[in-house]
């Protein structure tokens, strides 16, 4: 994604304001050649590697979810550089000029410029898509929303790219001093702008994005370990007094959250029932029953021993699902019946309206108290858990893509306005080829720390 690249760079362009393309060429010659052998390879490493994102996203449905659809995006951006624009680079590269016409050199430039904005503001979505999955997961969880916002996102990534590289087709590359062996940004004001909008405001907004998300997460991460018996749900039940209701108001104590109350007669719990599931439940790391309280209460729970046992003799453990009928059911022993299909998860990880807009189900114990589903909550556990694990993911691919490109855009502004700033060309030509590495390591980033990618990488390698 060499932006704006002074094509064809060489210390002679400044000398005496001539320039002498034949005897860069005749002298560079075999070097060239050997580092346009290694800038082909690249082109063929970036192209496998992206076209493995993007059939893995559409293979595996445990993919398909926002922020892999943006990883997509992204993809597509990364494959579009090595399809549209490197080849013209090793062109250049090689021969030393350009030896169209001034309207293909447009054209060129202008891809070069949208594939470069398209994945910094790619990256920007992403973090933003991040900071919904992290601070606000009830309004992210939503299957429909999810659908509609990452149509919107991508739309408005391709369309503001395109908005900002267009000028260059429209004549805004012609000055007086444009030199048609050369493709490259003659505008000084657009090299400016363009460095500005494409790189410099994105990068700042998705750095503060993820700052805000690394402190919601420090701020929940506090909360967990200082007041751990306060992370309780709201009660299914409407006949639990509002007052406690209230006491459950931030939106991870709805998510994360198990209870046992005592059923004292002021909130009877009825309606409930219990039905049974397949083996292999993951418990709940580091959560003991006997622990929780209600929404900061100060009910008291039996010792494990006296462990309170469900409907019947059936004990409660992880292995039952637990929902709620219309019918009364008193604590008597109720059948096994099959799984409700709003209960289910769906394979691409977006939970169900079911598990979405309503607290954990609960249940009736024999002694008077109740239990919500330890499923239920090992699903949301996990589901956090996964969030987490993304945005660090995400995270190092932002710091990959600022390492690789921020080198060129400081020296590309300081090569165009900064007449004592001479800066050599070979480290110039070096600071634009790190920016075009970053899109081969990106499906190394995703492969090394994402171990789903990895899974539908391998699958498809081995068909």
């Amino acid at each position: 994604m060499d932006v704006f690249t002074q094509y064809a760079y060489n210390d002679s362009i400044f000398d005496n304001g001539t320039w002498s393309a034949n005897e860069t060429t005749k002298d560079e010659t075999h070097p060239y050649n050997y580092y346009a052998m290694l800038l082909t390879l690249l082109i063929f490493v970036i192209v496998f590697g992206n076209v493995l994102v993007c059939m893995a996203v559409s293979r595996e449905k445990a993919l398909q979810t926002t922020t892999n659809y943006l990883i997509v995006s992204l993809a597509v951006a990364d494959l579009l550089v090595a399809t549209l624009v490197m080849p013209w680079v090793v062109y250049l590269e090689v021969v030393g000029e350009w030896r169209f016409s001034k309207i293909h050199c447009d054209i060129f430039v202008t891809l070069d410029v949208m594939m470069c904005t398209a994945s910094i503001l790619n990256l920007c979505a992403i973090s933003i898509d991040r900071y919904t999955a992290v601070a606000m997961p009830m309004l992210y969880n939503t299957r429909y929303s999810s659908r509609r916002r990452v149509t919107v996102m991508i739309s408005v990534v391709w369309v503001l790219s395109f908005a900002i590289s267009c000028p260059l087709l429209f004549g805004l590359n012609n000055t007086a001093t444009r030199d048609q062996s050369l493709c490259f940004i003659a505008n000084p004001a657009f090299v400016v702008y363009s460095s500005i909008v494409s790189f410099y405001v994105p990068f700042i907004v998705t750095l503060l994005v993820y700052v805000q998300i690394y402190v919601v997460l420090r701020k929940r991460r506090k909360r967990v370990n200082t007041k751990p018996k306060q992370r309780l749900c709201q009660a299914a039940d409407p006949d639990i007094p509002t007052s406690l209701k209230d006491k459950c108001t931030h939106p991870e104590d709805v998510r994360l959250c198990t209870m046992i109350v005592k059923s004292n007669g002021s909130f009877p719990v009825n309606k409930k029932k219990v039905i049974f599931i397949k083996d292999g439940v993951n418990e709940v790391e580091g959560l003991e029953l006997d622990e929780l309280n209600y929404c900061g209460g100060s009910h008291k729970q039996p010792p494990p021993q006296q462990q309170p046992r469900a409907l019947g003799d059936t004990p409660a453990t992880s292995h039952q699902l637990l929902m709620s009928t219309k019918a009364n059911a008193s604590p008597t022993s109720t059948p096994p019946t099959p799984p409700e299909e709003g209960q289910r998860t769906e394979k691409n990880g977006d939970p169900t309206k079911e598990a979405q807009g309503n607290p954990a189900p609960v249940v009736a114990l024999r002694n008077g108290k109740t239990q919500t589903s330890l499923k239920t909550l090992s699903k949301r556990k996990i589901s956090q858990q996964k969030e987490k694990k993304a945005t660090q993911m995400l995270a190092i691919v932002l710091g990959v893509f600022i390492i690789c490109w921020l080198p060129f855009f400081i020296t590309h502004i300081l090569n165009t306005h900064c007449t004592r700033c001479k800066v050599p060309a070979e480290m110039y030509n070096a600071f634009t080829w790190l920016g075009y590495v970053n899109s081969a390591v990106n499906p190394i980033i995703y492969t090394t720390f994402n171990v789903e990618f990895r899974k539908a990488f391998i699958k498809i390698l081995h068909c």
